[in-house]
């Protein structure tokens, strides 16, 4: 290729706006997905079509719907689930919207698992309940999740492949979503066919006898959730979001064609599932729910992988979102506008703790050949803060800390910000690196960095309770005890706490303390009592007259979940970050 081919190429790219690799060549474009889930009746979904326009112009270009039982079935009529459902003219108008709009339409039909819900159990195993995989187990479905089909009885495929085949006919759709989450009686006492045996090859033996009709013969793309495939004592995400059932060695038994996708709903640092499938040669479509700040962290990790396995992101409603609710559907807004920026890398921050009058604060990204910049403010800066650019302190070593501080910093390639800015407020207090002693033991769910040391490492958390920077109480209420090591003035006590309502956590309702010269005789030195604040992290202040102690005790009763709230009536968790004794 000469050079003047070379340079018009090069300028023909950047006026289009497309990318491209070094050879000229249009890279892929990533998939921007939307899961929808009982849009089943002609009706619905040509209420659904007057929302495509809208959905487009934020960027969607692949719709996953979920059928199920929700049509008209020429091969089995007697498994239409009652009520109204989707005709052939009903999915076939649907789907010439989408292609009009340049988004690609996927049904997706629940295999093997997710028959029934609650009370009711769907058409397939009310109808041939012989096909049950826990048959006679379960009465009104109580004590179960959800019913499984037999997938050793081979008249399951027999009457579910027709009837997934017309519905792919229907919406003349070259891919198909096949769900399996979420599966956990395979091997179970219950299942008298496969009580005993392992799960992992039950499993991979569901997964390729479909993908060998769907993909092998009908010539689908397959999709499928991955929730089976992770391991969850190696990736930590609990039972549901990975499994604990013995089915995650089943991965290394199945074809790598296959498009996992995989769902996580709260925000972390990382999700190691995903190069996990990567590195085992799956494309990966990270799926996402109803948090905004899971669906953030979800869009910067996966797309910081810069992965061409990572083929984008989906995100799913699990319920009928009608009209403006699916178009202004929050999660959707915030995943968007991340992707949009292109801001998908983090700075983060790692403390040192050479003695009790120094932190020392090493920066770092995902990508070594990033330029981070920073700036170091006092930490109760008010007003609004800019974010450091280029004309700040460029990272090139340990900061050094001798005093409390707000510490901000950016990640640049060349001139261009690709990071959030990230901030971490650090307090050089009178506790710093005290010993600290716990009354009620701590969660061991969220294992704090330090253990009851992080009370006083000087360092605050984040927005998540998944940071571990937070000590977790379920239900008890926290009582620490910091040793200052000899008797110290003191006048101010400030201890943090989280909220995230949805998920149990709520603020300290009331924060004491008490001080003491010989760690027997305590004497209260103040209090302080909070309403519930909307904010996430909430800033308890306890001032008092300054007073003499060698040990300070903070206590945070236990509190019940108020009416209207989430949980209500159950025991709150309480998560608190730092102890900060002045």
């Amino acid at each position: 290729m000469g050079l003047v081919t070379l340079l018009a190429l090069c300028v023909t790219v950047l006026l289009s706006g497309e990318r491209a690799d070094a050879m000229g060549r249009k890279k892929p474009e990533k998939v921007v997905g939307i899961h929808l889930l009982s849009w089943t009746s002609d009706s619905l979904l040509a209420e659904l079509g007057n929302r495509i326009p809208d959905l487009a112009d934020q960027g969607i270009n692949l719709i996953f719907l979920e059928v199920d039982y929700g049509f008209e079935f020429e091969s089995h009529p007697e498994l239409r689930q009652g009520g109204p459902i989707i005709s052939r003219d009903g999915a076939r108008r649907f789907a010439e919207i989408c292609r009009k709009h340049g988004i690609r339409l996927i049904p997706q039909f629940q295999m093997l698992g997710h028959q029934s819900w609650a009370g009711t159990t769907f058409s397939l195993l009310t109808v041939y309940p012989e096909l049950d995989l826990t048959p006679g187990a379960f009465p009104g479905n109580e004590g179960l999740y959800c019913r499984e089909w037999d997938l050793t009885n081979p008249r399951v495929n027999e009457i579910v492949f027709p009837m997934v085949d017309e519905i792919v006919d229907a919406f003349d759709a070259d891919g198909i979503h096949v769900g399996m989450d979420e599966i956990f009686l395979l091997g179970a006492e219950e299942s008298p066919n496969t009580k005993g045996k392992d799960p992992a090859r039950l499993f991979a033996q569901a997964v390729n006898e479909y993908h060998a009709h769907f993909v092998k013969e009908k010539g689908l793309e397959m999709f499928m959730w991955g929730d089976r495939f992770i391991d969850g004592e190696v990736h930590s995400f609990g039972e549901y979001e990975s499994s604990l059932n013995g089915t995650a060695p089943a991965v290394d038994m199945i074809p790598r064609d296959i498009v996992i996708c995989d769902w996580h709903y709260e925000p972390r640092p990382a999700y190691s599932s995903i190069p996990m499938f990567i590195e085992k040669g799956f494309r990966v479509l990270p799926s996402s729910w109803r948090k905004p700040s899971g669906v953030r962290a979800l869009v910067k990790y996966s797309y910081g992988l810069e992965h061409p396995k990572m083929i984008g992101h989906l995100f799913t409603t699990w319920s009928r979102l009608d009209g403006e609710r699916l178009v202004n559907y929050r999660p959707l807004r915030v995943g968007v506008t991340t992707i949009r920026d292109g801001r998908y890398f983090d700075v983060t921050f790692d403390p040192q703790h050479p003695s009790t009058d120094e932190l020392v604060v090493e920066l770092a990204t995902q990508r070594p050949d990033l330029a981070i910049y920073y700036r170091v403010d006092p930490p109760g800066r008010a007003g609004e803060v800019s974010e450091p650019d280029q004309h700040d302190l460029k990272y090139d070593g340990p900061i050094h800390l001798r005093h409390s501080a707000t510490v901000r910093a950016v990640a640049y390639r060349h001139s261009v910000a690709v990071s959030d800015m990230t901030e971490r407020r650090f307090y050089l207090h009178k506790g710093l690196r005290r010993p600290v002693e716990l009354t009620v033991t701590a969660s061991p769910k969220y294992p704090a960095v330090s253990g009851n040391a992080t009370l006083v490492n000087g360092v605050t958390g984040s927005e998540s309770y998944g940071d571990d920077q937070w000590v977790g109480a379920e239900g008890t209420g926290l009582e620490a005890v910091v040793d200052l090591g000899a008797a110290t003035d003191v006048s101010r006590i400030v201890v943090h706490s989280l909220n995230n309502r949805s998920n149990w956590v709520h603020q300290a309702a009331e924060v004491r303390v008490a001080g003491s010269k010989d760690g027997t005789t305590y004497t209260a030195l103040g209090s302080v009592s909070f309403s519930d604040e909307e904010s996430a992290i909430v800033t308890h202040v306890v001032a008092f007259e300054p007073s003499t102690a060698r040990f300070v005790k903070v206590t945070i009763p236990p509190r019940t979940i108020p009416k209207g709230r989430s949980g209500a009536g159950n025991p709150a968790w309480l998560f608190v970050d730092e102890i900060i004794i002045e």
